[in-house]
């Protein structure tokens, strides 16, 4: 139990489609109602982005200086009187200002990691569906050279001028306590110049609100998630094309910007199915049919949620191995890892599971356990509560 409870201000800002960070946040503030008063700070993409010229052209200055931000963030701070902020994600909309302010105020500042944005102005350590770390050192010149955000040299020219300030900031040594929630992305933030003393690893959890499901015998994978180029299903549809015979089945649950290519890209291949967004409620019917769950990143993942979700249901992963995928999959325990580079090591990995199904089924109750015991809602709410408590023993300044 904590000490006592504290008010804290979670600060997120939307992105323009609703993906798996903004539905943690939401899940973050529910959990920590239990032990403490939880308000959210939100703005959004889509507020900044309207159809007008006027609101195109205001862009660039918002990111850098959003006035209404710090207006409302002043008046939240004064009358909320909270003991904390926890940043989630400032960008593009909040501007620097979150940060200066805090530092200003001399506001405790726990900082939840989800991606790689302090030093890649995508966040993904991704240059046109490459491998990238060009920026790493806080010298976002090669972002402007390659537009490798939103494919445009003005725009990630600026967002590396906005990130170049913020790492100008004494914010790596000032947040009381960075939380990455793996191993792999705490090394890159090492890496970085974030002290390594100031981050804490927790894991995200998963509360399963179903039983598991009945073991399939269906010759289906699926793949659920955002069709964008990190998520790698291309390289998915690479692996398929060499997978030959019987009736097996793909199923892609997801939108997103790369899915007309995606589709263009699985035309003539069999048995491909793309069902398009698909509401967490109405998800379970695919599920049940799925032999195998799918996850073919090509981005460093810091986690990796679908992988708990899959286990949520009983169904394994085959995952690239890659960020933190290994540390969730234990290969032929749990799932199975496979090469990034290599198609066909993804195609072999999938082969195996449609020819012995038996395995599907004890993988995927194995996964179901370790989510049970290991990434659960009480294991992580008593390490985040280790960290407000070293918060609330903090010498007054």
């Amino acid at each position: 139990m904590p000490a006592r409870r504290l008010r804290i201000l979670q600060i997120f800002n939307r992105y323009l489609q609703y993906g798996g960070e903004e539905g943690i946040v939401t899940q973050i503030g529910e959990a920590l109602q239990e032990f403490h008063d939880v308000e959210n700070f939100l703005t959004s993409s889509a507020e900044v982005t309207g159809n007008s010229v006027w609101s195109t052209l205001q862009i660039p200055w918002k990111s850098a200086y959003n006035a209404d931000v710090l207006s409302k963030l002043r008046h939240y701070h004064q009358t909320g009187r909270f003991d904390l902020w926890q940043i989630h994600n400032i960008f593009p909309t909040m501007s620097p200002v979150v940060y200066e302010r805090a530092l200003e105020w001399n506001v405790p500042i726990v900082h939840y990691l989800h991606n790689y944005r302090l030093s890649c102005v995508n966040g993904f350590f991704l240059n046109h569906g490459q491998p990238c770390q060009r920026c790493l050192s806080g010298n976002f010149w090669p972002a402007f050279q390659t537009a490798c955000w939103h494919e445009s040299h003005l725009q990630s020219g600026w967002m590396g001028l906005i990130t170049a300030h913020i790492r100008k900031l004494p914010l790596f040594e000032r947040v009381f306590q960075w939380i990455a929630i793996s191993e792999a992305q705490k090394r890159e933030y090492v890496r970085m110049g974030v002290p390594e003393s100031k981050i804490r690893v927790i894991h995200h959890f998963l509360e399963p609100k179903e039983a598991v499901l009945p073991a399939s015998r269906s010759p289906t994978a699926i793949f659920v998630g955002r069709l964008s180029t990190e998520k790698g299903v291309h390289r998915l549809l690479e692996a398929w094309k060499l997978i030959q015979g019987g009736e097996r089945k793909l199923l892609v649950i997801g939108d997103g910007p790369e899915r007309a290519g995606l589709e263009r890209q699985a035309a003539g291949l069999k048995g491909v199915v793309f069902t398009g967004f698909v509401e967490k409620s109405q998800q379970r019917q695919f599920w049940r049919e799925a032999l195998f769950s799918v996850v073919p990143s090509i981005w460093m993942e810091p986690f990796g949620m679908t992988v708990l979700e899959a286990w949520s249901h009983g169904r394994p992963v085959i995952a690239h191995k890659i960020g933190a995928l290994p540390e969730l999959i234990r290969d032929g325990v749990n799932g199975s890892l496979a090469s990034p580079d290599d198609p066909g090591d993804l195609a072999h990995k999938m082969e195996q599971f449609f020819s012995h199904p038996e395995q599907s089924e004890s993988m995927g109750l194995a996964g179901r356990l370790l989510l049970e015991t290991q990434f659960n809602r009480d294991r992580w709410l008593r390490e985040i509560t280790e960290v407000y408590g070293l918060l609330q023993k903090k010498p007054v300044v």
